[in-house]
């Protein structure tokens, strides 16, 4: 008997919502609601729809005040037209501004993804044990951090794989301002992170595709006072490099603005270098 999985649920709007600034956020719900009015203006205008309109203007005027349900009563509909697209405009900007709510509080309820992972996971055969890289990119520490890591083994079809949650006794590294690497074991009793990475590696080659189920999951929650943060990253076999740690970047004064947060597009290079490994022949 087949496996039937559930399909995915996407939540793709709400994440580009808070990765987006928030005055363009701002300026796009506005715009799009100056385009509705307009477009409720022309309507008016092309029907005739209105007592004592002396311009365009007038018409303009008319379909913001029916979009905010202010009803100053100067102005009328006449016919039934009118009658009919006052209705169809208060319904849907009644919808929209319930939108601009819903829009507005992703964005200040939970903030764009400040946590930023490395794009790699480096193995050190010496010690034998995984590290990640993870940068705070908010000038707030995130309280109460808490970070879990988990790993499927590698396993392809409809047959389960099973999982194994790291236990919570990594190394924790400072390596700059909010800038710290994870290490935790690679080796626990049978299962071996690095060799279930082997045999997906070389299955997807033998396939030429990406069937093995073969992930690394990483999840930190914590929260910034008022706003909760849960961010997750997937690590694919792929991803596993071999070295002997991350490298340090030097956070000087010159690159801090005047609230302390680091401005990291004056740091030539920073992503590249936040990515970057030692070899381990490196003293």
């Amino acid at each position: 008997m087949s496996i039937k999985y559930p399909k995915k649920a996407s939540l793709g709007w709400a994440s580009e919502i808070r990765n987006k600034h928030f005055v363009l956020v701002l300026l796009v719900l506005f715009v799009f609601y100056l385009a509705i009015n307009i477009f409720f203006s022309t309507a008016y205008y092309a029907f005739n729809a209105l007592d004592n309109a002396q311009g365009f203007f007038d018409y303009i005027y008319f379909s913001f005040v029916t979009s905010l349900s202010i009803g100053y009563g100067d102005m009328v509909p006449i016919n039934v037209a009118g009658k009919i697209i006052v209705i169809i405009q208060s319904t849907a900007t009644a919808m929209y501004f319930a939108l601009m709510v819903s829009v507005l509080s992703v964005k200040l309820f939970y903030p764009r993804e400040l946590i930023k992972f490395s794009e790699k996971i480096v193995y050190n055969p010496e010690t034998d044990m995984l590290i990640i890289r993870v940068i705070n990119t908010n000038r707030d520490s995130l309280v109460n951090p808490d970070i879990r890591i988990s790993v499927t083994e590698h396993n392809t079809g409809d047959k389960s794989a099973g999982m194994l949650n790291i236990p919570i006794d990594y190394r924790i590294t400072y390596l700059g301002k909010y800038d710290f690497s994870y290490t935790f074991k690679n080796s626990h009793h049978s299962f071996n992170v690095v060799n279930e990475a082997q045999k997906a590696i070389e299955h997807n080659k033998s396939t030429n595709s990406m069937q093995s189920r073969f992930r690394i999951n990483v999840s930190i929650t914590g929260s910034y006072g008022f706003n909760h943060i849960a961010i997750y990253k997937k690590y694919y076999a792929s991803d596993i490099l071999t070295g002997r740690q991350f490298k340090s970047i030097i956070y000087s004064n010159e690159f801090l603005n005047k609230k302390g947060s680091v401005k990291y597009n004056k740091i030539k290079e920073f992503w590249e270098n936040f990515e970057m490994v030692e070899d381990l022949d490196q003293n």
